[in-house]
């Protein structure tokens, strides 16, 4: 039977017992315990209402379809396909603060409160920009929590959003699980070889991530080659940065450590990253994904 609490202090000693106890019995530390569970608080009331305009994308689009073997994501990665039309860069991104403000007010019964300050940057890899929003949690008055929201804008779904279910963390509590959606994995993955590839000139390639990623794609229930044919396509003629390569240039050696990190944490067939650009490189090509 849930239990009811009196005030949000009673609450965040409640929480705090259940977190240390999960965090215990899965060795993990009980800080990035924290953090997920205020994360995706965040997000069932991102994605409370039907019509909402976002899409969550990253890191923990792969975090809620693969645990508990996901890499470590500490923040939240939205796309927004229509962003609010007649403005300057700058107005749009405080639009968008003000919807995200807004969403983040609803009560679910936990005791939580967000807030949600202008973007402290912009991003520049989807097609029309996009900025990173500071979010601050606060519990029984006092910050808990702090991450970001990364927000691009005018990527176009390729397929239809994949609902994703977060953790039952708070069932002591009553509280369901938040229930989001995500980009179709196709698009996941059209992103992560568009981000892959970026010839960068101002600083060197350090997205290790991308090619774990690319391999838990590959390796748990991968899209067909139909949708990822289409997802890749739509994603660089929209990005229009660089071209499709025909064939996927070899990671830099001096990802191997992390590389090796991260394929322990994910559980990995292989820790020798030549051994898994090799798994990505041999599905791309046996698929036909490159540019002819």
């Amino acid at each position: 039977m849930a239990k009811s609490f009196e005030n949000a202090a009673a609450f965040r000693t409640s929480l705090e017992q259940r977190l240390k106890t999960l965090a215990k019995a899965r060795g993990m530390p009980m800080n990035s315990l924290r953090l997920k569970v205020v994360i995706e608080r965040l997000l069932a009331r991102l994605f409370a209402r039907p019509a909402a305009p976002w899409l969550l994308k990253g890191g923990y689009a792969m975090e809620l379809r693969y645990r508990p073997t996901a890499r470590t994501t500490k923040d939240i990665d939205l796309g927004i396909a229509d962003p609010p039309a007649g403005m300057t860069a700058p107005a749009r991104l405080d639009a968008i603060r003000d919807e995200l403000q807004e969403a983040a007010e609803l009560d679910l019964g936990d005791f939580l409160q967000f807030r949600i300050s202008s973007p402290s940057n912009e991003l520049q890899g989807a097609p029309q920009g996009g900025g990173r929003f500071p979010v601050e949690v606060l519990l029984a008055g006092k910050t808990y929590a702090r991450f970001h929201i990364d927000i691009g804008i005018g990527d176009v779904p390729t397929g239809q959003p994949e609902r994703l279910i977060g953790e039952d963390v708070l069932a002591f509590a009553g509280v369901r699980p938040a229930e989001v959606l995500a980009i179709p994995k196709a698009q996941q993955f059209a992103e992560k070889i568009h981000a892959y590839t970026f010839p960068w000139t101002d600083r060197p390639n350090t997205r290790t991530k991308d090619i774990i990623d690319l391999i838990m794609l590959i390796q748990r229930d991968p899209p067909s080659p139909d949708s990822l044919r289409q997802a890749l396509r739509l994603t660089f003629n929209r990005r229009g940065t660089h071209p499709l390569p025909t064939k996927l240039p070899k990671p830099p050696e001096a990802w191997q450590r992390d590389f090796e990190l991260m394929a322990k944490e994910t559980e990995l067939p292989t820790r020798d990253m030549s051994e898994g650009f090799a798994i990505v490189e041999r599905f791309w090509n046996e698929n036909e994904l490159g540019a002819t």
